[in-house]
């Protein structure tokens, strides 16, 4: 099969066989996944910047998930639950967003605030950043962090992502415009890797 031109449109697919290195399995959410959007729910800035519901409740957490399957449905996009690989019990959630432009998407991620600095955002980024670039024909992989979120840059940059410049007054949270540091990964930074 050839490999589609950069013009073309993308669609993106469950990855088949899910994405596993041995500690982190991204995987589709499942209904019982209610636990993880709760422990999320309880971060002070997750729910600032994504759709997870800053009041919890069973129902809300359910239309989360939903949401997420329907990214996929919708060709906004394709959202993952991070999981631990030996338990398959989700942490997170990575997901990759269509942009306007062919074969370019944006990734976005987070970790419930008791499994950080165990690696799985790091892990997560690695497989499927790579898995895109390779393996669903997308272009470019963009991400777009907060200046003073240092794990995040450091879990980027460690994947391979180059930082492009600062995009400012971009993010609008909490009543006000913040910048964002604008970084991509694209093939030809695999190539070595």
């Amino acid at each position: 099969m050839a490999r589609p031109s950069v013009s073309d449109p993308a669609t993106l697919e469950y990855p088949d066989p899910e994405l596993n290195d041995g500690v982190v399995r991204l995987r589709r959410w499942s209904m019982d996944d209610v636990g993880c959007i709760e422990q999320a729910s309880k971060d002070p800035r997750i729910p600032q910047g994504t759709t997870v519901p800053a009041a919890y409740t069973l129902e809300a957490g359910r239309a989360f998930i939903n949401r997420q399957w329907n990214r996929l449905v919708n060709g906004e996009g394709l959202s993952l639950a991070i999981a631990n690989a030996d338990s398959g019990e989700a942490v997170g959630l990575i997901v990759l967003m269509l942009r306007a432009t062919p074969r370019i998407v944006e990734i976005g991620y987070w970790v419930v605030p008791a499994e950080r600095g165990r690696g799985y955002v790091t892990r997560a980024i690695r497989l499927l950043s790579r898995w895109a670039l390779t393996e669903a024909h997308i272009a470019r992989v963009e991400a777009r962090v907060m200046p003073d979120n240092g794990p995040s840059l450091r879990a980027l940059h460690s994947c391979g992502f180059e930082t492009e410049g600062i995009l400012r007054s971009h993010y609008y949270v909490g009543g006000r415009h913040h910048d964002m540091v604008s970084l991509s990964l694209i093939p030809a930074d695999l190539e070595g890797s």
